[in-house]
């Protein structure tokens, strides 16, 4: 199975869905990372941190490939026609099964805008009369992921046996999570932030009664030919 897991920003994706993509890895599925902006206007970091960090974090989770498409950062527009070709050929071009996509219930403007981007893009990509380099595809599942706030969980992934290297991925973001000389204070920075992330994954463990897991808002229901999935 082929999924494309989307971030906003190159750390999003860790921070949001890290536990599931690394699971899917170790199950033997191809995932490709797709990061809407390069997140050039950080507070913290240079562009050249940023990337040696995504691709160092890409490694840790061993997926197939991490691709940046250089949107705009501060600037993403789900509005924007040349914004939604670059996210509809990213989707074409990878041809998933299952889309990871971040929430755009989000205070952050790019976050907002592009979590809608995101589903334009996801649409779009399965209608033949849009035309783009690639020929169209449909994507069959999207999973939405939470970000600063939490999505209301349709389906909760166990991800306890990955949540140690969910976390070595989000650390391979130095720039954004360390703190440290001449850097300034952020709310990325402070000592509680990643023990908020490991509390949030296990409130979510907890709803399924496991140490860990990550969830996500399906963007339409989903086909059962069996119930016996209801079961495992």
């Amino acid at each position: 199975m082929n999924i494309l897991a989307i971030g906003i920003h190159p750390d999003d994706v860790e921070l949001g869905c890290g536990g599931t993509v690394i699971l899917a890895v170790r199950s033997g599925h191809d995932v490709v990372m797709v990061d809407l902006s390069d997140g050039a206007s950080s507070t913290n970091g240079t562009l050249g941190e940023r990337q040696r960090e995504a691709a160092r974090a890409a490694e840790v989770m061993g997926v197939v490939r991490r691709e940046n498409l250089s949107l705009p950062d501060t600037a993403i527009q789900s509005e924007d026609p040349m914004q939604v070709k670059r996210v509809v050929d990213a989707i074409r071009a990878t041809r998933p099964d299952v889309v990871l996509a971040p929430s755009s219930d989000d205070p952050h403007p790019d976050h907002a805008s592009g979590g809608v981007l995101v589903e334009r893009a996801v649409y779009l990509a399965g209608v033949r009369g849009y035309k783009t380099a690639q020929g169209p595809w449909s994507v069959r599942t999207l999973m939405v992921y939470g970000g600063r706030l939490e999505v209301q969980p349709h389906v909760i992934v166990d991800i306890t046996s990955t949540q140690r290297m969910k976390m070595l991925a989000i650390a391979a973001h130095e720039s954004q999570f360390a703190p440290g000389e001449g850097k300034q204070p952020t709310p990325l920075n402070a000592p509680e932030f990643l023990r908020a992330i490991e509390a949030r994954d296990r409130l979510y463990g907890q709803k399924i009664r496991v140490e860990f897991g990550e969830a996500f808002r399906l963007a339409r229901p989903i086909a059962l030919k069996d119930l016996k999935i209801l079961g495992a």
